[in-house]
C-alpha cells in the first residue's frame, strides 16, 4: 500500500527489534554484512474481510447424536435445529411373561453436548412422525412430516453435569399401554412392526435462548419401566434406542439481517457492514473472505534484505471464558470468484510445506481477555513480495476433515456444525486483525 514504507522510515529511525522476535536473523547474510542488519516490525498491511456464503449441504444422518436447539443472532439471523428419530427393536421376553406389570414408559435423552446457554430454560417438545422412515442417507436440508401436535413436552435447564446425565420425559398413558401390549401379545416383534405401530418421533425447541443440546442415539430412546408381581417385585427396564434411522435438520434464516444480500456463492458482505466484524458458521455456511489489496504495490528498499516473518493474527470478538465451548480451529484455503474453497493447498509456515491450520489461544495471565488466531504466512507473503506467487484472495473456515481429524483425534460432529465465531477486522475496536510483518534489512 502507498503508506507502507512511510510507516517503516518511522520506525527504522529508532526501532531495533533484535530481541523480541523469533524468526531467522541471519538472513541476507550474503548481501548485507550481518553487524549492519537490522528487524523491525510493520503492522499496515491493508486487509479486506467479508462474510461470505457456502450454500452446500451436509449429511447429519451419520452423526452419533441428534440435535435440538435455535440460536437468534441480529448480524447473522436465526439458525434452528430439530432431529427426527425412529424407535429400534430391542429383543425381549414380554410375550412369554404373565407375572409382570407395567409401571411407566420413559423417553430418555442423554446429553451429548450442550454448546450457547446452559442457564436458561429449555423446552423440548415431542411430535409422533406421520410415516415411518426410509432407510437412507439425510441431510441438513432433509425434513419429514410430523404432528404439528406434540404428544408430550418439557421444560429443563440443560445441565449436562447433572447427576442423571438424561432429561426424562414421561410418554403419555394411552401410548404406554397400547405398545406395552402389542409386546405382550407378540404384535410388535420386530423393526417393521415397531415402525408400523411407532414410526418415531421429531423433537423441537420452543425456546428463545440461545442454546443446542444433543443427545447421544446409542443411549437415548423410549425405556419401559415394569416389575413382577411375586413377592420380591422384581424391578425391570427395557430400551428400545434411537439407534435405527435418524437424522437433524439444521436451517439458517438470515431474513433481516444485512447478511440476507448473501444469496449466491459470488456474494460477499463487508465486515465494515457488520459492525466491522466477520463470521465462521459452519452449520449456517457462513464463511471469512480476505484479500490483500495493496500487497502487490510492496516496494522493496534498496537495502532490503528479506521478510523475516510474517504473521495474520486474528482475535475473536469474545468477552470471557466463561461459556461452555472454546471456539473451533480455523484454517485457510485459496478461493476463487465463486468462493470455492480451491484445491490447492495453501503454503503455510516459513518454507510453504505446513498447512496454515490455527488452533485458538488465549494467556491464562492476562487481566483482560487476550485471545486469538495466529497464521504463519512468511512463506506466502514472502514470495508476493519477491514476485514470484500471485496476491490470491483466501478463505477462512473450519479445516479439512483430516486436518481436524489430525488435531482433535475425532471427526466433525453436529457439535463442530453448530459452533459459530466472530471476528474483527481492522477497524474493530477491541479484537482487531493484524498482519505483522518482521523484516530484515541493513542499517
Amino acid at each position: 500500500m502507498r503508506t507502507f514504507w512511510y510507516a517503516g522510515l518511522l520506525l527504522l529511525t529508532g526501532i531495533v527489534l533484535f530481541s523480541c522476535q523469533t524468526g531467522d536473523l541471519n538472513v541476507g547474510q550474503s548481501v548485507i554484512n550481518p553487524q549492519e542488519l537490522l528487524v523491525q516490525s510493520v503492522d499496515s498491511v491493508t486487509v479486506k474481510t467479508s462474510t461470505v456464503l457456502k450454500p452446500d449441504s451436509f449429511a447429519t444422518s451419520g452423526d452419533a447424536n441428534l440435535l435440538v436447539g435455535r440460536w437468534t443472532d441480529a448480524q447473522t439471523g436465526k439458525m434452528t435445529a430439530r432431529s427426527f428419530a425412529s424407535v429400534n427393536y430391542a429383543a425381549n421376553s414380554l410375550n412369554t411373561q404373565t407375572n409382570i406389570r407395567l409401571d411407566s414408559l420413559v423417553l430418555e435423552l442423554n446429553y451429548a453436548f450442550v454448546y450457547g446457554d446452559s442457564a436458561s430454560q429449555f423446552n423440548l417438545s415431542v411430535h409422533p412422525l406421520l410415516r415411518p422412515m426410509e432407510n437412507q442417507l439425510y441431510y441438513n436440508t432433509s425434513s419429514l412430516d410430523y404432528d404439528p401436535k406434540a404428544i408430550v413436552q418439557k421444560t429443563f435447564i440443560p445441565q449436562p453435569r447433572s447427576r442423571t446425565r438424561q432429561v426424562q420425559i414421561r410418554m403419555p398413558d394411552a401410548l404406554t399401554q397400547a405398545f406395552f401390549a402389542k409386546l405382550q401379545n407378540g404384535t410388535v416383534s420386530d423393526a417393521t412392526a415397531l415402525a408400523e405401530f411407532l414410526p418415531g418421533f421429531a423433537l423441537n425447541c420452543n425456546s428463545n435462548a440461545n442454546t443446542f443440546v444433543g443427545f447421544a442415539t446409542a443411549s437415548s430412546g423410549l425405556r419401559f419401566y415394569y416389575h413382577s408381581t411375586d413377592i420380591d417385585q422384581t424391578a425391570s427396564t427395557l430400551l428400545f434406542p434411537f439407534s435405527a434411522i435418524y437424522f437433524s435438520q439444521v436451517k439458517n434464516d438470515l431474513s433481516g439481517t444485512v447478511l440476507s444480500a448473501l444469496k449466491n456463492r459470488t456474494d460477499a458482505v463487508s465486515s465494515r457492514l457488520t459492525d466491522n466484524t466477520s463470521f465462521v458458521v459452519p452449520g449456517a455456511q457462513l464463511q471469512t473472505r480476505l484479500e490483500f489489496p495493496y500487497l502487490n504495490q510492496f516496494d522493496r528498499p534498496e537495502k532490503f534484505a528479506d521478510l523475516n516473518k510474517a504473521l495474520l493474527v486474528i482475535s475473536p470478538v469474545r468477552k470471557t471464558l466463561n461459556d461452555n465451548m472454546q471456539p473451533p480451529p480455523l484454517a485457510l484455503f485459496f478461493t476463487n470468484t465463486q468462493n470455492d474453497v480451491l484445491p490447492i493447498s495453501f503454503p503455510g509456515g516459513v518454507t510453504g510445506s505446513s498447512a496454515a491450520v490455527a488452533a485458538y489461544s488465549y494467556d491464562p495471565n492476562a487481566l483482560t481477555l487476550a485471545d486469538s488466531y495466529t497464521f504463519d504466512l512468511t512463506y506466502y507473503i514472502g514470495q508476493i513480495i519477491k514476485r514470484k506467487a500471485l496476491n490470491q484472495p483466501l478463505l477462512l473456515t473450519i479445516p479439512t476433515s483430516a486436518e481436524f481429524q489430525q488435531i482433535s483425534q475425532r471427526n466433525y460432529s453436529l457439535q463442530d456444525y453448530v459452533q459459530r465465531v466472530v471476528l474483527g477486522n481492522q477497524q474493530k475496536a477491541n479484537d482487531q486483525l493484524k498482519v505483522q510483518l518482521f523484516i530484515t534489512s541493513g542499517t
